[in-house]
Order: structure tokens, then sequence, then C-alpha cells
């Protein structure tokens, strides 16, 4: 710390007990922050438009306002300071909140607690600030905002830079693809969205108008995604287990039985392909198969696999891509996608939902910066799934304190594209490294001399404990997602693009520790 840049979205904190006092709110290392993703806190150039709106406002900065350029912040806002998820400690009461309107620069932004803007949007408003005015409208006074008083929004103007996106992505889903008779995403069909979980949640907002129903996951879902579910109107029914030998597909197909049995429907069913960060790729073709039998929807995530090296197109209605990772490939910019799948009966009403509801969020200057790093994004996906995998033969030979890999490498081969000249398809950049003890892990990663933080995709090699960050807070939470194996014992590395050999060189030094701190133990 501090990272390399304005607009950096990792960060360097080195050792496990660094990860662990970030992970618990340790101000010490967040005084030390100059930017990061923005679902932790506003830093950099985020917080400097936070202020200045503040200041502008006469108001202290106490008050937390984060200016939005989408009107449901105010009702998100709402939704999630007083849901009944909350534990009772940190719930709110309308009182607590306040909620503004201002105009900077001819973009309307609505001021309320959350996560904000990205770096350079609030970078290009900070330069105009002093064109702030506020708009007026009625709000109840007591935190309570009816949405039919918010003012309108102006939202964000589109540029050649989006329309580029989208044909960029579209080139690279027909491009080799598994089924070509699946072929089909125009650029119409190409959604994006300011981040990977704006993605997932206009997704889930849109098919909840779609299809009314539960909500079913498979496998280790990301954890701002599985709370998402744990709060969706018609139930949610996860499936963590999803080795090969837990017979999911069979389990699953008894609770659709049942569902339509007693009158209900599921909505859609989601997944990582494969998932982050174990690693296991559910059966793709026998989902499809219950899919068109019981009339779900398939919502896939690409984003580890990455669409360069999978074609998830003929199992999946949406797919989904955190263009944040190797797509943009540099830590710099975030993005999420979202493509509509015209193979399948149900893309009319789906897309008839996107037309109604989609108004553009995402940034001129975050779309030109993701246009631009993603130009090298076939060449670099080489090299991450060269380097990844040498990291992985090289833990194979340590198999002794090293468990053993996931028994779903079939599912992820067959969906795999062939070879073209562009790229060798490979298993993407991450992998996840599982030690006997915690001890042993630790050893390892306190003697792990690559920058160790949260992202995946990047330029530089990342590592990170990251079932200890992100799920170790919450012991009983923990426990449940221990069972289906996201154990404290792992180590998720992201393969940059450095030199293989002086990669394999590093990580086998830090293996020398562990491979000591087992002897202590013998």
């Amino acid at each position: 710390m501090p990272p390399e840049g304005p607009h950096t979205i990792t960060l360097h904190a080195k050792g496990w007990d660094a990860a662990i006092a970030f992970r618990n709110g340790d101000q010490s290392l967040f005084q030390k922050l100059k930017s990061i993703y923005p679902r932790f806190t506003p830093f950099g150039l985020a917080k400097e438009l936070s202020m200045a709106i503040h200041q502008k406002l006469g108001l202290p900065p106490s008050h937390g306002l984060l200016p939005f350029v989408h009107p449901d912040a105010f009702s998100m806002a709402q939704q999630y300071s007083f849901s009944h998820h909350r534990k009772p400690e940190i719930k709110l009461v309308p009182a607590d909140l306040l909620f503004k309107v201002v105009d900077i620069a001819g973009i309307r932004l609505y001021c309320n607690p959350g996560t904000g803007v990205s770096t350079r949007l609030a970078e290009h408003l900070l330069k105009q600030v002093d064109t702030l005015a506020v708009v007026p409208f009625d709000a109840a006074g007591d935190g309570d905002v009816a949405v039919e008083k918010v003012p309108a929004p102006t939202y964000l103007p589109e540029t050649a830079a989006h329309q580029g996106l989208r044909e960029r992505v579209v080139g690279l889903l027909n491009r080799a693809p598994v089924a070509p008779q699946k072929v089909g995403v125009q650029t119409d069909d190409v959604y994006f969205y300011p981040t990977g979980m704006a993605a997932i949640y206009r997704t889930h907002e849109a098919l909840m108008k779609v299809r009314r129903g539960p909500v079913v996951a498979l496998g280790a879902v990301f954890h701002n995604t599985y709370h998402l579910f744990l709060e969706a109107p018609d139930g949610f029914k996860h499936f963590g287990q999803c080795e090969a030998r837990s017979g999911v597909m069979d389990k699953l197909e008894t609770y659709l039985k049942t569902e339509t049995e007693s009158g209900r429907k599921v909505s859609y069913v989601f997944a990582e392909f494969p998932s982050n960060p174990i690693l296991v790729s559910i059966d793709l073709k026998r989902l499809r198969q219950l899919a068109d039998q019981y009339g779900f929807i398939v919502v896939i995530d690409d984003t580890i696999g990455s669409f360069c090296n999978i074609d998830v197109l003929p199992a999946a209605d949406i797919v989904l891509t955190s263009a944040t990772k190797s797509f943009s490939g540099y830590a710099d910019v975030m993005g999420g996608g979202v493509i509509l799948n015209p193979s399948f009966s149900s893309y009319a009403a789906i897309k008839k939902i996107f037309q109604e509801t989609f108004r553009n969020e995402y940034f001129a200057g975050d779309a030109a910066q993701l246009l631009a790093n993603s130009a090298d994004y076939l060449p670099r996906s080489t090299i991450l799934n060269r380097n990844a995998a040498a990291l992985a033969s090289l833990f194979h030979t340590h198999a002794s304190f090293i468990l053993p890999l996931s028994d779903t490498a079939a599912n992820y081969a067959a969906f795999m594209r062939p070879a073209t000249d562009e790229v060798v398809p490979g298993h993407g950049c991450l992998l996840s490294v599982e030690f006997t003890t915690k001890a042993v892990a630790k050893a390892f990663y306190d003697n792990l001399e690559v920058h160790q933080g949260p992202h995946l995709g990047a330029h530089l090699t990342l590592a990170m404990n990251f079932n200890e960050m992100v799920w170790g807070k919450d012991e009983e939470e923990f426990k449940y997602h221990i069972g289906y194996g996201l154990r404290g014992e792992q180590i998720r590395v992201s393969a940059g693009l450095e030199e293989v050999a002086d990669l394999v060189e590093v990580f086998e030094d830090a293996l020398k520790f562990a491979e000591e701190e087992m002897r202590k133990k013998a």
C-alpha cells in the first residue's frame, strides 16, 4: 500500500495477519489506502467528490453522503438500511438517513449513504464541482423518500466506446464457438454496468419481473452475490456441494420436482463456471436439460473461466461476466457485462424487460479505458492460462501437503473453445491451493513474494487468503461455507503476466517455508 494509481482497484497488504486486520476494519491500514474496490468504502477521488459535495451543501462529512447516477439509489438505501436481514445493532430507522439531489456539469446525482460512483466519474465531476446546484424535492423529513417525488434522472451519455465494447464482446463470443448453431448474440443483446455486482443485481431485478419464484445457486458464489440471493423475495435455495461425486444434479432435479408439485416454480438458477475460489465446474449440459424440462432460466457467470477460454452460450439464457477481471486485465477500471442469449425461448420476455428498464450508468471514461485495456485480451489470456497452469503443475509435485483437485474437470472441458491462432484456450488465471493445516498455509503465504490483495485477472500475480478474509468474520456463516469446500487453509492465486520461470521460482521459495512448517509438526 498505497496502490499504483488513482484508479487502482486492488492493494498490496503483506502477510496473513494484514488481510485479517483489513477484514476487521483496522483503521491503521485503511488510512494508508488511496483507492480500492468501492464495495469496501470510498477512497481517493470518490471520497474527494463526496467531501466536496458535503462542503457545497454545508454538511459535516459525518453525514456520509455519496453520489449515484440512478434515482433508485434512494429506495435501495432505504431497503438496505431498514431490512429485517440486518442485525439489530446496525438496523437503522428513517431519521438516520439523509437524501439530497444535486446537478454538476449537467449530470444529476442522488446523494445518500452507499458506495458511490466510479473514480473516473468522480475525477470528471471534481473538475466542475463549482457548477453544483441543489435540486429541491419533497422528502418526508424523516429520511423517507417517496419514489414518485424523486427528481427525474439524467443518467450518463453513451459514447463510441460503449458501442465498441459491445462489438468487441460479440466478436469474442462468436469466435471459435462450441456450438455454432447457438451463435446469435447481437450488439444490442450486450449491456454494460459500472461493476460486475451491478450487473448481477440488475439481472436479478429484471428476472424477478420475468418469472417470479425461488432463486437457486449452485456451488460457491461471491459473498455479495450470496447475500443478494438470501434476500430474494420468493426464497433462496443453495446447493453448495457440487463436486461430481455429490450427485448435486439429482438433488436439484428432486428439488425442482417437489417445488413444481407444490405449485411453486423456480425463477432462475445461477452458477459461476467455474466457481470462485474452489474452481468447481457444474454439469452445464444436465442443467440445460433440466431448464428445458422445468422452464427456469439459466444464468451463468463465466468470469473465472473467461469467454476466450469457454463458451457457455449452449447452456445459458444469460451470461454474466465481470469485465473488471481478465477482460480488462490491468486492475484500473471496473465494469460488468450482461449478455442475453437469443437461442432460448426465454429471450423475448427477458429482452423486453431490459429494453424497458436499462439506463446507462457506465461512465464514458471507464468505457474508454476498458475498451483500450481489452484490446490485448486474447494474447494476455494465453499468458495467464500458461502461467496458472505452470503454477498448478508446481503444486502437484508437492501433493504430500496440498489436497487434491476437484473431480469436475470434464464438465469444464466440455465447454472449452477449440484452439485458434489467436489464443490457446486453457483454464484461466485462477487457482486455489489448499494446505493441510492453516499454519502451513500461513507459512507459505507470509513468505510468498507477490502482491497480496483482492482481485483477479490483473497483469501482476496476486495472492490472497481469500476465504479467511471474505467469510471469516462471521464464524457461524463461515462454518456453513466450509462444509462444501471454502476452507481457511486455502490460498487463492491469480497468475499475472510475469515470465513463467521467474514466477515458478518465487512460488518454489515460498513452498520451502511450508515444507519447514510441515517438518515441525511431524
